[in-house]
């Protein structure tokens, strides 16, 4: 019966509306049929690849490559050209363009390098830059492959402005002494605008605690200077309130994200800022705390550290093993990065909920104690925990001022084989000694897309690695908790 009341409805439709009717002008009627006859049905249409007027010649050359070409108008505003960069998938300059007395050359291509979009075209000066922001790729060698990385990276922004992306440790914290701040576009790695560039839209800010004494006064201490800085991170996202917010759930980040904002979480990376009361656990809790790195360099109250530790097979104290009880209680997620192995046995064993490395490296590509073994991923992925990805050069290669996104994909993938896809995120560490060639702050994290779909990872997989896999553990987690 719904069928032939459809079908009805189909026939009558047909005969009340009309096929569309376009009158065109005479004088733009072939120019538009033209148009039209080019516009294809494909969802991925072609890269948009832009020339400076100054090489108006270069236009006929990428459309003959198949991409779209347009021209930069020669404007001196450098914010104007890092706007206008952003609907650009690549940029077809000659060699020797890049002057240092041609002002509008130099903020062109700044405006590239902010947004790592793949261009044709070297000079010294522009070597010079990349050296300076630690950009690896450098100009690629023709037309022909500038084109192909464009289509690159034309889906790798579209992928990432559509699901949700989480770098899941940031230390800019750190950095509020020396002036920095989520507004400012600065040497710092993190930024609102630097986000935008790299189209990132969440992240885990951290309060970060150094080893001091043990005692109850230290213990006080460390909890006031712990919730003095989620004071300043609160502070520095509401003045911020109009481009960003704070998140305690996946909920939250997709309303900001409807929002056009960006999401941030808090965090606390060394477990000595809980002192040695219990209570104050809840109290991080209240505040929004979805994670707790229970250790940092050196042994505390709680557990045993990977780096100075008394003895690294050693675990959680009788306190830690109540405080893992506690967080799984509230909802915190048990975060073993920085741990002794000890330590990260005892809260596979203990924890009712899965537990995550929040920044670390695979042992079997760099023996380090800050990289977990094989043995370790397994388990983490048995957990059904992960482990998120980091770019600090201590702990990657043996020469730190080679680092790159070559090493960190190395450890990526790695972990991937051997824990699963589900298992595994990113996390720079950025702001906290993270960083390298390639991929030296948020706005470089496009480049991180641009080599997983170089891989051959898939859409859903590549959502899965960027947030997809946190967002399910923290889920989990929440919905453990009483």
């Amino acid at each position: 019966m719904k069928r032939a009341i459809f079908i009805v409805f189909f026939l009558l439709s047909a005969i009340v509306l009309p096929a569309q009717e376009l009158h065109y002008p005479a004088s733009v009627k072939a120019l538009f049929e033209r148009t039209d006859a080019q516009i294809g049905p494909d969802a991925s249409p072609r890269p948009l690849i832009a020339v400076p007027q100054s090489s108006a010649s270069l236009v006929k050359k990428v459309q003959r490559m198949g991409a779209s070409a347009v021209i930069i108008p020669p404007t001196w505003d450098g914010a104007a050209l890092n706007e206008m960069a952003a609907a650009w998938d690549g940029v077809a300059l000659e060699d020797g363009w890049v002057k240092e007395k041609d002002a509008f050359s130099v903020l062109l291509y700044k405006a590239v390098a902010d947004r790592n979009i793949p261009h044709t075209g070297t000079s010294t000066l522009s070597q010079e830059i990349d050296r300076g922001l630690m950009r690896c790729d450098g100009a690629l060698p023709s037309l022909e492959a500038l084109c192909k990385k464009a289509q690159v990276y034309k889906k790798a922004k579209a992928l990432m402005d559509g699901i949700l992306t989480m770098d899941a440790h940031g230390d800019l914290p750190c950095c509020y002494d020396e002036g920095a701040r989520l507004g400012l576009r600065q040497t710092n790695q993190i930024s609102l605008q630097k986000m935008r560039e790299g189209h990132l839209g969440s992240r885990v800010l951290i309060s970060y605690l150094g080893q001091k004494g043990l005692d109850e006064e230290s213990s006080r201490q460390a909890f006031a200077r712990c919730d003095g800085t989620l004071d300043e991170i609160l502070a520095d996202i509401e003045r911020n309130k109009e481009w960003c917010g704070l998140a305690r759930t996946e909920a939250d980040v997709l309303r900001l994200k409807a929002q056009g904002k960006k999401a941030f979480f808090l965090g606390i990376e060394n477990g000595y800022g809980i002192g040695n009361d219990l209570r104050n656990v809840e109290h991080y809790a209240k505040r929004g705390v979805v994670y707790i790195t229970l250790s940092h360099m050196y042994d505390n109250a709680i557990c045993h550290s990977s780096t100075h530790s008394a003895d690294t097979t050693l675990g959680l104290t009788p306190f830690g093993r109540e405080v893992v009880a506690e967080m799984n209680r509230l909802g915190i997620m048990v975060d073993v990065s920085h741990t002794s192995s000890g330590t990260f046995w005892d809260c596979i064993k203990y924890s009712k909920a899965p537990i995550i490395c929040s920044h670390s490296g695979a042992k079997a590509i760099f023996r380090h104690d800050r990289n977990i073994t094989d043995e370790q991923l397994r388990a983490l992925a048995r957990k059904d925990g992960l482990v998120m990805v980091y770019i600090v050069p201590d702990y990657m290669v043996t020469d730190y001022s080679k680092v790159s996104i070559d090493d960190m994909m190395e450890h990526l993938l790695h972990c991937i084989k051997v824990a699963g896809i589900d298992h595994v995120g990113i996390s720079c560490d950025f702001d906290g000694g993270g960083g390298g060639w390639g991929l030296n702050g948020d706005n470089d994290v496009i480049n991180v897309t641009v080599r997983i779909l170089e891989a051959g990872f898939s859409d859903e997989d590549i959502a899965k690695i960027w947030s997809g896999n946190f967002f399910r553990v923290l889920n989990k987690v929440q919905a453990l908790a009483d």
